[in-house]
């Protein structure tokens, strides 16, 4: 009776242990994108990412796609590597750091001065992919007190994690040359 109870024992921890098993995850995170021309003559004080809004139900860790119907498909074996926020922040700062001249941006984790730095905030009320293979990034800056408004659309190379991570990394860049521009 022992044996078989330890068999069966066997059995359904074994099964336990294959029925758990969900798909793999998978990361991404966003790249920084060199200026395709030279940094643009800026002096003066210098910029800092004093905040970025995402949109409610695209800030979070798993992947989303928006549909059809205004659904949004949650992609949960599809990760951002680390928080959307800080990623879309980094990247943004290294972003407009790769346009500006050494020293006009105070990238992430490095103190900001008091008083001796241009603020910039960011929000943004879209920034995803779908239904279609496009990447919209909409939003609204301000910077030294005046605000903009950019809406950069992405054709993506396909409606994939790893392709809209691509995408968003693209619009990303974009959105520094026009902050750039502006200066």
């Amino acid at each position: 009776m022992t044996r078989k109870s330890l068999i069966v024992l066997t059995v359904v921890i074994a099964g336990c242990g294959f029925l758990s098993r969900g798909p793999k995850n998978e990361f991404y995170s966003l790249d920084t994108l060199p200026a395709e021309g030279a940094r643009a003559a800026v002096t003066g004080t210098p910029i800092g990412i004093d905040g970025v809004e995402l949109p409610p139900g695209l800030d979070r860790k798993d992947v989303a796609l928006r549909g059809a119907d205004h659904r949004l498909e949650i992609r949960g074996a599809h990760q951002w590597a680390s928080p959307l926020e800080e990623m879309v922040i980094h990247t943004l700062a290294f972003d407009l750091a790769n346009r500006l001249p050494d020293g006009m941006v105070i990238l992430p984790g490095q103190v900001k001065p008091a008083g001796a730095m241009r603020s910039l905030s960011v929000v943004f009320e879209d920034l995803a992919a779908g239904p279609d293979r496009v990447f919209v990034l909409d939003a609204r800056w301000t910077l030294n007190g005046v605000t903009r408004h950019e809406r950069i659309t992405v054709n993506a190379e396909s409606l994939e994690s790893a392709a809209i991570a691509d995408a968003m990394s693209q619009a990303l860049a974009t959105l520094a040359d026009r902050i750039v521009v502006s200066l």
